[in-house]
């Protein structure tokens, strides 16, 4: 059954006279949503002690004299919610999603008077929707970059449906026209006309079947048709490298010293390579996190705690910064910095050849080790290098966070030479040979 509240929402500067909003919080199935009252109401005028007859509403009051009429209008919203809930729940044989149970709402409310038949209103109304709520998949907030990944996808498909000859108008897209040929027409724009590689195509092109899915979820006209298996797309092998011990250990020696900004950039890249944080997790490290003779740390991406054992070099970095992780600064300025660093160590100066498919054309070019470093390749060089020594997959999942062997193998970076110098080290290849005869 879900569970109801109203509460204000403060902060340390809001002033007990000062109008705060009321929000209205839902709880259910490991859904909660946060639907707008549309009131206001100084914090000294509200009543939050349990056991109170006016607890979560406005206090009786002659300081406040519309109390009563606006504690009918929370009342009256709360009654609404229980109903739609329970029809929605009748009508459908499951419980809603967030962004369900908010249409719901709306609807019921008469904030919105008709269901929107257009499919960019529709991405517009749930991108909107679920900023702050829980991503119906996997019952947890969406992370920042899935909903940039939304509002780009969004904008791709306002150019794509866009009049040619005013790109700038929007065009609607009823979900009644939705086919085949329209899905299939956005991979040629974004081959094409964008001139994208392979697996941003792919990107984009999933995202897109996640709005028909959400659209058809939410009861609109979606063709089944769309969502056929020729229409899918593949992902092509990911080109991005990692760096072995013998690399990593020449990147930890470079004498930096001269330049602060390179040997900051790399020691925090260094410490990223043996722990196997994301970049976002390294610069919320603090002395605290470390117990003993390990980090012990919840991830921003997941909020699942992981343990990590201190590798000597991270030891040794953090010594450097008196006992901390050296302090990060933006992703794109670290890329830049790493590059550049990167570039005088005499093992990653190595060529190698590196294919993709750009604009639907493949090709394949000779580039240096070095410029393929990035924030990242830290993290796919923890992981591959476990793996190659031998930890098992689940082991090393345990740190990354990983839930799938299938997206956690795309980490592993290993040549198959590596593959085969696994097998031959196994001890079932060091057995003594049988005698014949």
């Amino acid at each position: 059954m879900p569970k109801y509240k109203f509460n204000l929402r403060t902060d340390r500067k809001t002033r007990p006279d000062e109008p705060a909003v009321v929000r209205f919080i839902i709880r259910w199935g490991g859904y909660v949503l946060t639907y707008s009252t549309g009131e206001t109401i100084p914090p000294r005028h509200w009543c939050n002690a349990p056991g109170q007859r006016n607890h979560q509403r406005a206090k009786e009051t002659k300081a406040f004299p519309e109390h009563p009429e606006f504690n009918e209008r929370l009342d009256a919203l709360l009654s609404t919610a229980k109903a739609t809930f329970r029809k929605f729940a009748t009508d459908n044989d499951r419980d809603p999603e967030p962004g369900e149970l908010k249409a719901a709402l709306d609807l019921a409310n008469g904030r919105t008077k008709t269901r929107s038949t257009d499919l960019l209103g529709f991405i517009s109304a749930y991108i909107a929707s679920e900023e702050g709520q829980f991503n119906s998949d996997r019952k947890k907030p969406f992370h920042k970059a899935t909903l940039s990944r939304f509002r780009v996808t969004l904008e791709l498909l306002r150019e794509y449906t866009a009049p040619r000859e005013k790109r700038t108008a929007t065009r609607p897209v009823h979900f009644s026209a939705l086919d085949p040929e329209f899905v299939a027409g956005f991979t040629v724009f974004l081959t094409e006309a964008k001139g994208f590689a392979a697996n941003t195509v792919v990107k984009y092109g999933r995202t897109l079947r996640l709005f028909l899915r959400r659209a058809k979820d939410a009861g609109h006209p979606v063709n089944e048709q769309v969502f056929s298996r020729r229409l899918s797309l593949k992902e092509e092998p990911s080109e991005q490298i990692y760096l072995n011990e013998e690399e990593l250990s020449a990147f930890y020696r470079l004498d930096l010293s001269n330049s602060p900004r390179l040997e900051r950039a790399r020691d925090l890249f260094i410490v990223g390579a043996w722990t196997g944080l994301r970049f976002g997790d390294l610069s919320r490290v603090q002395p605290e996190h470390i117990e003993g003779d390990r980090i012990r740390i919840p991830t921003a991406k997941t909020g699942k705690e992981v343990r990590i054992p201190l590798h000597p070099f991270v030891r040794a970095i953090m010594a450097k910064y008196g006992g901390q992780v050296p302090s990060g600064i933006s992703n794109q300025k670290q890329n830049d910095y790493l590059k550049e660093a990167a570039a005088l160590v005499r093992p990653l100066q190595t060529k190698i050849m590196i294919g993709g498919t750009i604009a639907g054309v493949r090709r394949e070019v000779a580039r240096a080790k070095w410029e393929m470093v990035t924030t990242h390749t830290a993290r796919r060089s923890f992981a591959s290098n476990l793996y190659r020594g031998g930890v098992p997959a689940r082991t090393i999942m345990a740190v990354t966070g990983h839930t799938t062997e299938q997206v956690f193998m795309r980490y592993i970076r290993l040549s198959n030479d590596e593959h085969m110098e696994i097998i031959a080290a196994s001890p079932m290849f060091a057995l003594a040979p049988l005698k014949v005869g």
